[in-house]
């Protein structure tokens, strides 16, 4: 994050491209400042490479949770495709008896990669639930990670690593701790950043159900998966509830993830809330749906500094748009309104008296 903290005889004058940052010239603001306001600047991720391996059980009564995950796939490939993410993606199955870290579809290659998925939600459906009873996730991602197929592994993309499963894995016979350590490495030294384990599971304690959709009387049941869900939180990842009833929100969410999109920009000084202003800087080769969101765009790509200008809306959570947490004195987007990659977040505003607490 950068900032500038402007001296009053600029603020007549518009910022320009010869301020500079770390020996690199500042993007062009092109707005006249008040006295004593303070411009924030932070850059959304620009990784534009991702390896994503998705193992689903396919253990008894599966099923239904493979049809949920293939129908919110699109979701999850909408955020990768919205931010021009050039994207490797192995479905693994857990199991182990007759396929231990073999990559199911893609074709000849064994993955799917950008532009080539349109078989992928079928690949998952075909998994199907008469697949082993032990299903160990963990040692199949081990085993897959170590084989893989030639060239879906590629040095400095990120590793995007997600489990679905309705079982607690008591089947992988390694310590976590190994797992973790694996996991994390597969990049190679000094990438161990950009390797993440999100997982689908039951929840912690008591587990959860599901009813059938074909049977209303009969539910499914997913049992708590507490050793997966830490090691999920160990690697920056996250945790959901394999019973969420909306998968959609749940595959828009680990898409943002995969994406490398951040949500929270913390402040360096504590604001006047009401002197709060927010742009988003785009790069002129954002995709229109990526600024779906915000309340107005500008064209400033011929400009000396060229980017699409959007004014996302301020509403609070879960509302699409921008707010002010003053606990972490951070600003927030929430919903569809994320910065997409390699834009830069402007926030504009003046610092709080002394002694005032927002």
């Amino acid at each position: 994050m950068r900032r500038l903290t402007p001296s009053p005889a600029l603020t007549a004058l518009a910022l320009t491209a010869g301020l500079l940052a770390g020996g690199c010239q500042k993007a062009q603001l092109q707005q006249i400042l008040p006295p004593g306001a303070r411009v924030d600047v932070f850059p959304q991720a620009s990784q534009a490479q991702l390896d994503a391996i998705f193992i689903v059980d396919d253990s008894r009564y599966m099923a239904v949770y493979q049809q949920r995950v293939a129908a919110s796939f699109s979701s999850f490939l909408g955020w990768l495709d919205n931010n021009q993410i050039d994207y490797h993606l192995g479905l693994l199955s857990s199991d182990v008896p007759t396929s231990p870290g073999k990559y199911l579809g893609g074709g000849s290659q064994q993955y799917f990669t950008s532009g080539n998925v349109q078989d992928l939600p079928a690949a998952v459906v075909a998994l199907g639930g008469n697949g082993s009873a032990i299903g160990a996730v963990l040692e199949q991602l081990d085993l897959a990670l170590r084989g893989p197929p030639a060239n879906f592994l590629r040095g400095g993309a990120a590793l995007f690593l997600v489990i679905v499963t309705d079982d607690a894995d008591p089947w992988s016979p390694a310590p976590d701790l190994y797992y973790y350590r694996t996991f994390k490495s597969a990049k190679g030294p000094g990438d161990t950043g950009i390797v993440t384990l999100s997982v689908l599971a039951g929840d912690v304690p008591s587990g959860c159900y599901i009813l059938d959709p074909n049977n209303p009387s009969q539910s499914f049941f997913a049992e708590p998966a507490p050793r997966l869900i830490n090691l999920a939180q160990e690697m920056g990842g996250t945790f959901n509830s394999l019973c969420t009833p909306n998968f959609n929100s749940v595959f828009d969410a680990l898409g943002a993830q995969a994406a490398g999109l951040k949500r929270v920009f913390h402040l360096t000084v504590t604001p006047d809330p009401a002197t709060l202003q927010v742009s988003i800087r785009a790069t002129c080769s954002t995709p229109h749906a990526a600024l779906a969101f915000c309340a107005q765009t500008t064209n400033a790509c011929n400009d000396v500094s060229p980017a699409i200008v959007c004014t996302p809306p301020k509403a609070a959570a879960p509302a699409d748009g921008w707010s002010f947490d003053p606990n972490s004195n951070s600003i927030i987007f929430s919903g569809a309104a994320l910065p997409p990659r390699g834009a830069e977040i402007e926030v504009t505003y003046t610092q709080a008296a002394a002694g005032v607490v927002p």
